[in-house]
């Protein structure tokens, strides 16, 4: 038998007989508690970090490829660490870095690097991590293999196979990740979950040391390690890049949910959670002494999981939000066993423990990395994720390596079936409705799951989903633009130029020139707010948070101050840009448009600056959550006029915000209506649009005007709890039942 066979034993074949007793409770505690901690900040750091730029879903990716790449740096100080041969030295190494970590307690975001910069907001989130926490997290990071390493150095009857001890620390982590949420999101202040972290890592360098002190009482003083054979077992880079693909691929997938999944619901924490805990959660169930769901059973069924997902992606079934979130969690998760699955069953003796770990890290870091800073670069649309679930199925064990067999000749004479029929019928130029797309577009899924083994028919199979739902979607391609806050897509047809954000249409025109500058969609005469800018058309100052294409600039009169918000530089180009969409260059050339979170770039205007304030600010369909709190409705306010009138836009697919609004100006003292618009079915499609907003003042009498056309309804608080940035119940709000 080869040396590399022998340092890649089957799972069964390393799994401890013996059970944990009291002399092993300080090690689990220690990577237990350590777990909890690390996963306990990251949500907490983000919540943080998004009212500071906008709310958008790459504020968690970016945060996570720096936590991902402080975890790295935590494994590579524990792998070299690990090679001192005295334990007491390295103990007492540890608790020199863990009190340097100390420094940056309790945690906050660092104002070294000013307000953040719309041009490189990546660069600015990863050098306020480094400065804000990357120290301390990385020192409890290190805890995970430093405490396993510690541990096989011991005489006690499992210190061959500590792997176990690392599902403790995953299952740390989930407790960490539900605890956020569930416990100290909605009750307590950011400042106390700083407090109480704090108070946390305290109590985890006791739990460090006490293990130490225990290691070195039980330590194996005739083997300090491992056998000598062991040390010198070789180990291939072929079997180093598994270790690297294997990581890769779930941690890239980890990011792509998660983006796929916030984009169109809501940027906050909440949603950010779930993707992640599945992903910890394979952890636990693949490392454990029993595997929870047995691999033959993941492997069997991981085609078809990837199958459905592949269906749903390019969504040409309308399924709603928890339909298509539970799709992209399972598809995550089933992913993730498979890959995690093969790792474990590859793990290595444990004198190559710490760098076992190292290069799982390091694939981690990098599937984070490609999808939140490389794809972003290099794609001009989401294909990282797509990709990403194709590469899984070229992972998966081959049932068939030889010639292509009759099932696989079958099944991609289907994949090209489905093609060319989606190439015919998109060249009469008439698009086919859902069901039509929907019932060509099984034909490859179906082949995904009939090549099952046969990795490469897969993979073209894969690809011919996308080939078929692209062909014959009538708002494909168009001219796209990517950067940090999403997707910006510019499509002409019918009559019209749209702009698309994600999956969200944020604004249209008319190519007819002599009807341009009318403005469409939510913002045309018929709807809530072009009533209110037509009926406010004295207003002398007008302020509008999220820019879009410019629409309602052309609502303006002469004389009028018009001051833009607008996060997002790709947005602004755009709409500045006459050759893509003229309201702006027509309406309002000389308009003021500040670049960055209206937020921060509120809170420099004088007070009582706007007599008219529009909030019409989304991340493809989602509400950025900061914008909706009491802090941010006190920020308007304060920047309205006595007679001023505030209007948001609330329209969207997945949350009711009427309670949400309503608890919060009852708060602040205002008076708040709602209206739900529909417009004539006879309507031209893009011209008006249904639109959902509310209206806003200090005193009834600024809405007289408004109310005059008796379509708003007045909304009262059920006397809930107000959103503020500290409490948000995105789960209430996502099932209509805000508490």
């Amino acid at each position: 038998m080869s040396a590399e066979s022998q340092s890649v034993p089957s799972v069964e074949n390393v799994l401890p007989k013996a059970k944990l007793d009291i002399g092993a409770l300080p090690f689990v505690l220690s990577v237990f508690l350590g777990a909890i901690l690390i996963f306990l900040v990251q949500p907490m750091f983000a919540k943080m970090a998004t009212p500071l730029l906008g709310g958008s879903p790459s504020v968690w990716n970016v945060s996570l490829v720096c936590f991902q790449a402080a975890l790295l740096g935590g494994y590579g100080y524990a792998h070299l660490l690990a090679k001192l041969k005295s334990v007491k030295l390295q103990i007492g190494i540890h608790a020199v870095l863990l009190l340097t970590g100390a420094i940056c307690l309790p945690l906050g975001i660092t104002d070294a690097f000013g307000d953040p910069s719309a041009d490189q907001p990546a660069l600015w989130l990863m050098g306020v991590f480094a400065l804000s926490i990357a120290l301390p997290f990385g020192a409890i990071s290190a805890t995970a293999p430093l405490i396993q390493s510690w541990y096989a150095r011991t005489n006690r009857a499992d210190a061959g196979d500590p792997y176990h001890l690392y599902a403790a620390s995953n299952i740390g982590s989930l407790i960490g990740l539900a605890a956020y949420p569930l416990l100290l999101e909605p009750f307590t202040r950011v400042a106390t979950q700083s407090n109480a972290w704090t108070v946390g890592y305290g109590v985890l360098f006791f739990c460090l040391m006490t293990s130490g002190v225990f290691a070195l009482r039980q330590l194996n003083i005739t083997n300090t390690g491992t056998s000598a054979a062991a040390e010198r077992a070789s180990l291939s880079w072929k079997e180093r890049g598994i270790w690297l693909a294997l990581s890769f691929i779930p941690s890239s997938l980890l990011v792509g949910a998660t983006t796929h999944i916030t984009t169109d619901v809501a940027a906050a924490p909440f949603l950010w959670v779930p993707p992640l805990t599945l992903y910890l959660l394979t952890f636990v169930f693949v490392f454990s002494k029993k595997p929870v769901i047995p691999q033959s059973v993941i492997l069997r069924f991981t085609p078809a999981i990837i199958a459905s997902v592949a269906f749903m992606l390019p969504r040409v079934v309308d399924l709603g939000w928890v339909l298509e979130l539970s799709f992209t969690l399972i598809g995550l998760f089933w992913a993730s066993m498979a890959c995690h699955g093969l790792l474990a069953a590859r793990r290595p003796h444990v004198s190559r423990l710490t760098e076992f770990y190292l290069i799982m890290s390091l694939g981690g870091v990098l599937g984070g990395a490609f999808n939140a800073l490389l794809a972003p670069v290099i794609f001009e649309s989401i294909l990282e994720y797509p990709l990403i679930l194709a590469a899984t199925l070229l992972v998966l064990p081959a049932v068939n390596t030889g010639k292509i067999d009759q099932m696989g000749r079958l099944v991609l004479m289907m994949a090209i079936g489905a093609v060319a029929i989606a190439f015919i019928l998109s060249s009469t130029g008439v698009f086919p409705d859902r069901r039509t797309v929907s019932l060509l577009a099984a034909v490859p899924v179906l082949g995904i799951v009939l090549a099952r083994g046969r990795r490469w028919i897969m993979v073209i199979s894969f690809i011919a989903i996308g080939i078929v739902t692209n062909v014959m979607d009538p708002v494909s391609g168009g001219q796209r633009e990517r950067g940090f806050f999403g997707i910006v897509r510019v499509l002409e047809g019918g009559g019209h130029r749209l702009m698309m954000h994600g999956t969200t249409l944020h604004g249209a025109q008319l190519t007819n020139e002599a009807r341009a500058l009318t403005p469409l969609t939510y913002y045309a005469p018929a709807t809530p707010i072009g009533q209110i800018f037509r009926q406010y058309n004295d207003a002398q100052t007008v302020g509008v948070v999220g820019l879009g294409v410019g629409s309602v600039a052309c609502y303006s009169e002469p004389g009028q101050d018009w001051v833009f918000y607008e996060i997002d530089p790709i947005v602004v180009d755009i709409a500045t840009d006459p050759s893509r969409f003229t309201f702006m260059s027509e309406c309002q050339p000389d308009a003021r448009i500040e670049v960055g979170d209206a937020r921060i770039q509120l809170a420099y205007e004088e007070q009582g600056y706007f007599d008219l304030l529009l909030l019409d600010a989304f991340s493809s369909d989602a509400i950025p959550v900061h914008l909706i709190t009491r802090e941010a409705m006190a920020l308007y306010m304060d920047k309205l006029s006595e007679d001023g009138v505030f209007i948001a836009h609330i329209s969207n697919r997945h949350m009711a915000l009427e309670q949400v609004f309503a608890r919060i100006a009852e708060e602040e003292g205002m008076v708040s209506y709602v209206q739900m618009f529909s417009p004539d079915k006879a309507a031209p499609e893009f011209d008006v649009t249904p639109t959902h907003a509310m209206l806003f003042a200090r005193n009834q009498d600024a809405l007289d005007r408004a109310l005059e056309t008796g379509l708003w309804r007045e909304v009262h608080s059920d006397g809930g709890r107000p959103w503020t940035d500290d409490y948000s119940n995105i789960l209430g709000a996502m099932l209509g039942t805000v508490r």
